[in-house]
């Protein structure tokens, strides 16, 4: 994990920067939307029927980060034009206005 001051608006940083985050506190609007994202994978036969063939335990379960983590980053895409990492914290940016959607305190 390397979280530095940044701006960027692509959605491959955006899932590197989710992993970062992960270890943080998300806002509220985030943790419904990463509840509404866990009932929507286990409600997702095709994802189910593929995460059943596997056999590793860590495999399904990079398996499972993976794809909650991407459909975050999917949704987060939609909602916002840019990113912004600022002082250990992770804003979506839309219309010149930082939301704050994560916090970490590395102290």
């Amino acid at each position: 994990m390397y979280i530095q001051n940044q701006a960027f608006s692509n959605e491959e940083t955006l899932i590197e920067q989710l992993f970062d985050f992960e270890i943080g506190e998300a806002t509220a609007a985030i943790k419904s939307m990463i509840d509404s994202i866990h009932n929507d994978v286990l409600n997702d036969t095709a994802y189910q029927e593929y995460r059943s063939s596997l056999t590793d335990e860590d495999e399904i379960m990079e398996l499972d980060d993976d794809e909650r983590r991407l459909r975050l980053a999917e949704q987060l895409m939609k909602m916002y034009n840019s990113f912004l990492v600022e002082k250990n914290q992770l804003f979506g940016v839309k219309d010149h206005k930082n939301t704050l959607l994560f916090t970490v305190d590395l102290y």
